[in-house]
């Protein structure tokens, strides 16, 4: 490029000027100058352009092979931006691409400015990171701490595939630039969840993808944003793990319980996304009901009977010391029995359980009287209830 005072000023002046009189005009060329000229001439290796200089400059004609069908983009007498490329007497030597790429500078000098993401074609890693095509003669680079991607093979992963990033430093002198992947997915979350927040409703339905499960719930992806599923909002039933509900990976719907903007905190519910099972119990079981359960879980007040997935009901110790002996006298989780039903509290979400009369045939004479059958009205298991409500409490 040219350094003195004419650098520009053929193209300030110049440039947009009708060609009939911009052609008769006595003006001074200089190396790196942008003018226009008219094509004159196209043969199979050259584009002459006419620019007024005493003698055309001639263009290799693959440097205007910009179509898909690699055809000439110009055809004669039309108007073409060129740039002075060398000058050698009366000769003039012009080029098409050094236009395209200065145009290309300036475009990206743009989008930098305007922080607009760009669109570059991986080419090749080198030592601290990669170069990317960005549509000027010089590749970008994208440091390895800034492709924010866990690459484990280049050729299969990267190379020669398109990737989105932000200049964040660019200096045409010096034909340098480089790009961050990492600081535009930054941006563009930043940008999601602000918008997230400013739509999103309390108490309404949306819908996530389970990205995490940890002991105390899982996160839920909804919509660039994580919330999370407490472990007692997972399931209107006891849940011991969220991994016995949830996968990650799975879509599901949940309610928003609360948002704490300013946290970036958002509860969600996934149980009270459906209905509570407990309000059609009394269509599911029944009083003296016999039903085959699971041993979910043994405290010391009895155990827990899984009987399906929405709801366990409570063998109280009593009624397994009343009906085991010896070594029966203990219940291990996983192990499946036949269990009644004696009490369904509806309003209390507890369901009340007993051993059925085929596990206490044996029971010596002087213990009967303490198993509940479902046709007494008190049991062991009621005396015991108080204590009961302390332990869950």
């Amino acid at each position: 490029m040219a350094d003195d005072g004419n650098k520009g000023k053929i193209e300030d002046e110049f440039f947009g000027t009708p060609l009939t009189t911009a052609m008769a005009m006595p003006f001074n060329l200089a190396v790196g100058d942008i003018i226009l000229g008219r094509v004159s001439k196209v043969d199979d290796e050259y584009v002459y352009v006419s620019t007024g200089f005493k003698s055309e400059g001639r263009i290799p004609v693959e440097e205007f092979k910009d179509s898909p069908e690699g055809e000439v983009g110009y055809k004669l007498d039309d108007e073409v931006e060129v740039m002075v490329d060398r000058i050698a007497g009366e000769d003039i030597y012009l080029s098409y691409e050094s236009v395209l790429d200065r145009r290309r500078w300036e475009e990206l000098i743009r989008q930098h400015e305007e922080k607009e993401p760009i669109e570059g074609i991986v080419k090749q890693q080198v030592k601290g990171g990669y170069r990317l095509d960005v549509g000027v003669s010089r590749h970008a680079f994208l440091p390895g701490s800034h492709l924010g991607l866990q690459v484990n093979d280049f050729d299969a992963e990267l190379k020669d595939k398109p990737l989105r990033v932000v200049i964040i430093e660019i200096n045409p002198d010096s034909e340098n630039i480089v790009v961050s992947h990492r600081e535009l997915r930054k941006r563009e979350l930043a940008e999601k969840e602000s918008e997230f927040f400013a739509n999103i409703e309390i108490d309404s339905i949306i819908e996530g993808k389970v990205t995490r499960l940890t002991n105390f719930g899982a996160f839920v992806d909804v919509g660039g944003v994580e919330g999370l599923v407490h472990i007692s909002e997972l399931a209107w039933n006891r849940v011991g793990h969220p991994s016995q509900v949830l996968s990650c990976g799975d879509v599901i719907n949940v309610k928003v319980l609360n948002v704490d903007e300013e946290a970036k905190k958002i509860s969600l519910s996934l149980k009270e996304a459906t209905e509570d099972p407990w309000n059609s119990i009394t269509q599911t079981f029944s009083i003296d009901e016999v039903i085959k359960g699971t041993v979910s879980k043994v405290v010391k007040f009895g155990a827990f009977i899984r009987l399906n997935k929405d709801f366990e009901g409570l063998l109280h110790i009593s009624e397994i010391q009343a009906s085991m002996s010896g070594n029966r006298a203990k219940l291990n989780v996983g192990e499946e029995i036949k269990v009644k039903i004696l009490n369904i509290d509806q309003e209390n979400k507890r369901i009340k359980l007993g051993l059925v009369a085929a596990l206490a045939a044996n029971v010596p004479k002087e213990m009967k009287q303490y198993i509940d059958d479902g046709k007494s009205s008190f049991t062991i298991g009621d005396a015991l209830d108080g204590a009961l409500d302390e332990q869950e409490k």
